[in-house]
């Protein structure tokens, strides 16, 4: 199978979740969304890139983030965190974060930073 650019949307707004999973299928981005965190633990199927809401029902995005990043399949998925809490930037960091985009946010600002880390991954994080 052809390597394809995925991309996996953690967000519970199903307008959010719509928007960027139009903008993000534009690009050409291969793109599966998810309203809850909960499934994420049910997966053995992983994305190239996951964007994830902090304030997701059922499981919160951070404890998402750790349990990512401490399984040897998914701790190299660059994450790019969504949240209209803007104080919790640096403990997103903390966590292995590549990215924290506040709420509300640019369209071509969310794309951006989305291409860049796309591009990290498809060239093994030059």
């Amino acid at each position: 199978m052809p390597h394809d650019k995925k991309i996996l949307i953690a967000e519970d707004d199903p307008d959010i979740r719509l928007i960027l999973e139009m903008v993000l299928r534009d690009a050409g981005y291969a793109v599966e969304s998810i309203a809850n965190g909960k499934s994420i633990f049910e997966r053995n199927e992983w994305p190239d890139l996951l964007v994830l809401d902090k304030a997701l029902p059922v499981v919160d995005g951070f404890a998402i983030c750790k349990y990512l990043k401490l399984k040897k399949e998914t701790r190299d998925i660059p994450i790019i965190m969504i949240s209209c809490y803007h104080h919790l930037k640096r403990k997103a960091s903390e966590l292995g974060v590549v990215d924290f985009i506040d709420k509300p946010f640019d369209l071509k600002h969310f794309l951006s930073a989305v291409d860049k880390h796309m591009k990290e991954v498809m060239h093994g994080g030059e």
